[in-house]
């Protein structure tokens, strides 16, 4: 074997040592696909694809037995199940989702599925029962976020509110934002004024800290008191579930 792929095969051993199987079977793909490999190099390779392969297939079919044990298991169970599944294709996982969106699981974990299969593009309809409606929906078609103008409305005020002056109100303002995102999943935020959305997150974000009365002098300072309150879809959730 010549000094080139003599360096080379020990550079892929290397990278399976370490477990990175998936990144030595590319190079050694890459490698087999030039027009001329020396033969022994090339039974070399393929010797080493070989096992870069069957460790991938037992990762693959670890997580997928670990996923199906947490999707039949408790809250917290199914919670991971959402985690795990945020790393994955989820082309492939189309039944394991739907079990999810049919489970017990709170809303604003359901969401977050539904957002990464919007990110996905994902084109299989889902169905979800939803305040106590049977919706099927398409996640491609679904508006994300940075598309939708009362969220970026309700954003762009957070940012002239708090972001220079109370850097805490504001990283709160915006997780309760992505929260509620996430709780209304399916749906989105467009039909609601953006002004009305902001000043419902803030007040609810006051009222979590006890703080009346810095409520109270914010809508003052802010020509807010006449502004419509909207109550948020986080704050119909179970009372012990954390902000």
């Amino acid at each position: 074997m010549n000094p080139y792929y003599k360096s080379l095969t020990e550079d892929i051993e290397a990278l399976m040592g370490s477990g990175r199987y998936k990144e030595a079977k590319r190079i050694i793909q890459e490698e087999l696909s030039v027009p001329y490999v020396e033969r022994d190099a090339e039974q070399a390779l393929r010797r080493m694809d070989d096992m870069c392969s069957l460790h991938i297939e037992e990762t693959v079919e670890g997580k997928n037995f670990e996923l199906s044990k947490l999707i039949e298991g408790n809250e917290l169970q199914k919670e991971k199940a959402v985690s795990l599944l945020l790393e994955m294709n989820l082309r492939k996982a189309h039944y394991e989702v739907q079990k999810l969106l049919d489970s017990s699981l709170l809303e604003e974990f359901k969401g977050e599925l539904i957002e990464a299969l919007m990110e996905q593009k994902i084109d299989d309809p889902y169905h979800i029962v939803k305040d106590g409606l049977d919706i099927t929906f398409v996640p491609s078609t679904i508006l994300p976020a940075q598309n939708d103008p009362s969220v970026q409305e309700a954003r762009q005020l957070f940012d002239t509110w708090f972001m220079s002056s109370n850097p805490s109100l504001y990283n709160f303002c915006m997780r309760l934002l992505e929260q509620e995102i996430y709780e209304i999943r399916p749906f989105d935020l467009s039909e609601i004024d953006g002004l009305v959305l902001a000043k419902s997150i803030v007040r609810l974000v006051y009222e979590a800290m006890q703080q009346e009365e810095e409520l109270d002098r914010f809508l003052k300072a802010n020509g807010l008191e006449q502004t419509a309150d909207y109550t948020l879809a986080i704050e119909k959730r179970g009372d012990n579930h954390e902000m």
